[in-house]
């Protein structure tokens, strides 16, 4: 199953600690609220404006990107553009800018439900890519122009696939996409 989620799709809301604003792409279950903390997984992404520290997310697991700007440091360790961050929901952690703002993108899951990965693609063609079906992968796109069976995508698109064997990727220029795979436990 392909299910394509646009910019119209998502949610901004607040911070959990409210320094900020985030844009929650998706929530699983559909049900599941950030303020109960009884997700299995969430997508969103945010501008970090300055330094501080994020919010906790105890039980949590949490892989972090800069979509833009130079990147951050969490915890005194600098990560680049598009280089993942994998760190705990129950650590203190605290960000600082490596020149000016970010735009982040964030995947939080719940270890003892879902196994997760991240790898960035960079495209000039196409690419067909063989799945599992009881894993579920988060398309992100970043730049470029992608096309999934008859979903186009557009940069800050994402593209839910679920119970599939393959995922072909059409690109006709330069396509940066944020893959993240989650297993079940």
């Amino acid at each position: 199953m392909f299910t394509l989620l646009s910019k119209s799709d998502y949610q901004p809301m607040p911070w959990k600690n409210k320094q900020g604003t985030t844009t929650q792409i998706l929530i699983s279950p559909p049900s599941a609220s950030l303020d109960k903390l009884d997700f299995d997984y969430r997508l969103s992404s945010a501008p970090i404006k300055e330094a501080g520290r994020f919010s906790h997310f105890a039980g949590y697991q949490r892989i972090l990107l800069a979509l833009s700007g130079a990147g951050f440091v969490l915890n005194g360790h600098p990560y680049a553009t598009l280089e993942a961050a994998h760190f705990s929901g129950d650590e203190e952690t605290h960000c600082a800018l490596l020149k000016k703002e970010v735009i982040d993108l964030g995947l939080i899951y719940h270890p003892d439900r879902w196994q997760a990965n991240v790898r960035v693609l960079r495209l000039a063609g196409p690419l067909t890519l063989t799945l599992t079906a009881e894993k579920t992968y988060l398309c992100y796109l970043v730049s470029g122009q992608l096309t999934v069976q008859h979903h186009t995508l557009v940069p800050d698109d994402t593209l839910v696939v679920s119970g599939e064997p393959s995922i072909p990727l059409q690109c006709q220029q330069q396509t940066t996409v944020v893959f993240f795979t989650l297993s079940p436990r």
